[in-house]
């Protein structure tokens, strides 16, 4: 590996900062960074209460990671179909281009493709926690309402089948989703 290399490596993937989210903190927008933090905290904090030994690094790695396509993909909202549309051909080109400086190439496509495509159970925790932070994250979003597009229906189609594979995800979620659903959110 080269100091280039490595030096390139760090300022590309330190702009997953800048990349905004749907949802507020306070007055401003997510960061994805910011959600990958939060994704690694909750997984944290519940990996334990699981009733299946998982391997805690494969999950950190995955978390850390699964989002750095949008640095050159942006973030898809889904409740955008035109978005969505695009989403899967921008993040190929993305993960093409980071592919083509990140130093270990091998390990971060890897990566990528067993979270893509939940090849390990640590892979189907890690998406679970995904769709777990960012109803946290509306949960706590001052703004956000039932009026933003993303109902009910839409969030239960879209995270359901990844927070159901673990008995304490689905729980987690089905009493995040009452609280929404009470505040009005969804």
């Amino acid at each position: 590996m080269k100091l280039e290399q490595l030096l390139r490596s760090l300022t590309e993937l330190e702009k997953l900062k800048t990349v905004d989210r749907g949802l507020n903190v306070g007055n401003r927008k997510e960061s994805s960074a910011e959600h990958s933090w939060s994704c690694l905290l909750i997984a944290d904090l519940i990996i334990d209460f699981v009733n299946e030994p998982l391997d805690k690094l494969k999950v950190f790695e995955y978390l850390i990671y699964h989002d750095v396509v949008e640095i050159y993909a942006g973030d898809a909202k889904f409740n955008n179909p035109e978005e969505m549309k695009l989403k899967r051909k921008k993040e190929q080109r993305a993960l093409e281009q980071i592919s083509s400086f990140i130093p270990n190439t091998n390990k971060f496509q890897r990566i990528m493709h067993e979270y893509e495509e939940r090849l390990t159970r640590e892979s189907e925790f890690a998406k679970a926690i995904d769709c777990i932070d960012s109803c946290v994250r509306n949960l706590n979003d001052e703004s956000a309402s039932n009026k933003d597009g993303f109902t009910e229906t839409l969030i239960r189609a879209k995270y359901v089948p990844h927070v159901s594979k673990f008995v304490l995800t689905q729980k987690l979620f089905e009493a995040l989703m009452n609280r929404l659903v009470a505040q009005n959110k969804v």
